[in-house]
């Protein structure tokens, strides 16, 4: 537990950088769509598919929970030790889902409404979207200790520090993985159950 501490407060810095570029993205993807709708476009297009799949399964609430749910923390996990590759992934992950977020928000605003929105996303985002920026936080120190220890093999004075400071962190990592795990599955069963009731036609 004081390790997992430790990291967290080490972390500090990745979490406040992780929901910047988040937050950034978002803002982009709501006002400056245009510039990224090839992208945009694309994703919404596996998302679409999802969806008509999930309608046409026998109970919809039940396959909506497990796509969420397997989706989120698969990606979500993953994307932490995908991080070991100089945080390129992690990165790339807080942009695409700040800008498509931003886009949906912006879109569902000016088509339905405001309400709408909150209802869509609160119930369930206000414990998704930190738990992602969360995962992408670790991914990021993730690769910045991989280029730490890389950095030690050409500067031996550096290397015991490197390799303990990679060890301990990399020890947090289950607690950290049962934490993101929890919260996306409340978040998974809220976003079917209640927000699939509160914006159900």
């Amino acid at each position: 537990m004081n390790n997992l501490m430790l990291q967290f407060k080490r972390m500090k810095h990745y979490f406040i950088a992780s929901a910047l570029v988040f937050t950034v993205s978002m803002v982009l993807g709501a006002g400056y769509s245009e510039q990224f709708q090839a992208f945009i476009e694309m994703q919404l297009k596996g998302m679409e598919q999802w969806a008509q799949s999930i309608t046409k399964t026998e109970n919809p609430q039940w396959s909506l929970f497990w796509l969420i749910f397997w989706n989120n923390i698969s990606k979500s996990l993953l994307v932490i030790g995908v991080g070991a590759f100089f945080g390129v992934i992690p990165l790339f992950f807080l942009i695409a889902n700040g800008l498509i977020l931003g886009y949906v928000i912006a879109v569902s605003a000016q088509q339905q409404s405001v309400l709408f929105v909150i209802k869509g996303i609160l119930p369930h985002g206000i414990l998704e979207i930190p738990a992602v920026v969360f995962a992408c936080a670790f991914g990021l120190r993730m690769g910045v200790l991989v280029m730490k220890s890389l950095w030690g093999l050409v500067n031996p004075t550096r290397s015991l520090v490197y390799k303990e400071e990679f060890r301990s962190f990399a020890k947090a990592l289950i607690p950290v993985f049962v934490i993101i795990i929890i919260t996306l599955t409340v978040a998974a069963l809220i976003e079917s159950t209640v927000t699939y009731w509160l914006i159900k036609p």
